[in-house]
């Protein structure tokens, strides 16, 4: 085997090209293989027989997808090295934020979770004027935001989180809060 793949990355929706190169003789055969569970198996890619095998427009979800080729004559058989592929892509929002209730002086939590690479930022942001304009919430940066002591003067208030990455943003649909 003279080259294996080399890891690659790229933006989803971008073409990537894997490479690997074998002598023998006979000359060999090439298989290109996926694995979609970290390398624990791996499936023949149909019609990908030659040196180069290209993804047109990978998806987030090849994210992680591992290639080797696979080399053969009627001596016998050659495995490259697997490499990775990468997929970087903009946050998508995979749970919003729930309402919700408290008594004056209770606590409330609010939660969200996006998906993105490389892995989004988070900001929590406060709308008091029925969600025409929101604010960030000073160091609300995690995935959860916990308000403690509540007033009546908060009810109403709508809370969100907005997503970031090099990529894009997303943000989530918006939180009200209701004290009673």
């Amino acid at each position: 085997m003279s080259s294996s793949p080399s890891n690659q990355t790229t933006t989803a929706g971008h073409s990537v090209t894997f490479t690997a190169a074998a002598a023998g003789n006979p000359t060999p055969t090439i298989q290109w293989q996926v694995s979609t569970n970290g390398g624990s198996s791996y499936a023949n890619i149909s019609g990908a027989t030659s040196a180069n095998y290209t993804i047109g427009s990978p998806t987030a979800a090849q994210n992680g997808y591992r290639y080797r080729a696979v080399f053969t004559n009627s001596l016998g058989t050659a495995t490259t090295t697997a490499a990775i592929l990468t997929v970087q892509f903009a946050p998508t929002i995979t749970a919003n934020p729930s309402s919700q209730t408290s008594t004056a002086g209770g606590s409330v939590t609010f939660t969200a979770a996006a998906n993105g690479n490389p892995a989004p930022t988070v900001q929590w942001q406060v709308s008091t004027d029925g969600g025409l304009t929101y604010t960030n919430i000073s160091g609300a940066i995690s995935a959860t935001l916990t308000l403690t002591g509540v007033t009546a003067g908060q009810s109403g208030y709508r809370y969100r989180a907005v997503f970031t990455n090099p990529l894009g943003t997303a943000i989530t649909t918006a939180a009200t809060l209701t004290v009673i």
